[in-house]
């Protein structure tokens, strides 16, 4: 490419020495030249400064300070950021390789807002499946279709419309794709491998208090009239067994994708 537009790629982290390392070489061994690379960590203790510290040469810009959970982090992030276009790894995930020029060419070639694809989800049996791109996010509304760690978008969306909302600590992710499908703003899905999420531990109390959050943002952005079904939907399936809601989760990831 001969006028590639700079990437900022931001991640996120607190405690995170186990895989953070992972995170970083992902970044850095990408085949695109033009990265800026931003890491803010919450405040860690477990030797997450001292990696940071090992490649501060190939870090653009850190911090290591206390913050008000992910969202507030990853807002601080954005703020730093000076490249056209915006990505977020979180320090468990990581890239695949040749990620970013596959999603720079997408941009150039559609004139996308925000561009995303396929991701490998990492269960904590040590499984995998992909988790394939939605092209059709007609129901976003429904549910978080697209998979976080793929999304890039133009740093100017976020100044138009807002950073992640820190009122949801579960789904802000998802109100922020929703708020910019609501503006209408421009969606590419790619048929490509972006990235590689580990799903870690879910609980069944987190699944539910996530179910609350999401009505309260479908109410937010007026996204039913009478009756949010579904909310009702999700407080149907909140009926079940922990263990049983889990399940019924990672069965949606894993065939419908969301």
């Amino acid at each position: 490419m001969k006028n590639q537009p700079k990437v900022s790629i931001i991640t996120v982290v607190y405690n995170g020495i186990e895989h953070l390392e992972q995170t970083i070489e992902s970044v850095l061994g990408q085949n695109y030249d033009n990265i800026e690379y931003i890491v803010i960590d919450g405040g860690s203790t477990d030797g997450t400064v001292d990696l940071l510290q090992k490649y501060e040469k190939h870090i653009t810009f850190w911090v290591s300070e206390p913050d008000g959970g992910i969202y507030d982090a990853m807002n601080k992030g954005i703020a730093k950021a000076t490249g056209e276009i915006v990505g977020l790894i979180n320090a468990d995930d990581w890239y695949e390789q040749g990620a970013i020029s596959k999603i720079v060419d997408a941009f150039e070639k559609n004139g996308a807002d925000i561009v995303h694809g396929s991701m490998v989800i990492y269960t904590e049996d040590r499984s995998h499946f992909i988790k394939k791109v939605h092209k059709n996010i007609s129901h976003l509304n429904k549910g978080m279709l697209i998979n976080h760690s793929t999304v890039f978008a133009k740093k100017s969306l976020y100044l138009e419309k807002g950073f992640f909302n820190c009122k949801y600590k579960i789904v802000a992710d998802w109100e922020m794709m929703l708020r910019w499908w609501c503006y209408q703003d421009t969606f590419v899905g790619i048929d490509e491998t972006i990235a590689h999420f580990r799903m870690g531990g879910v609980s069944s109390a987190h699944l539910k208090k996530s179910f609350n959050e999401k009505h309260s943002v479908r109410k937010e952005h007026g996204l039913y009239q009478f009756v949010d079904w579904y909310y009702i939907y999700d407080l149907l399936k909140s009926l079940f067994s922990g263990k049983l809601l889990i399940r019924i989760s990672l069965f949606r990831q894993k065939n419908f994708g969301h």
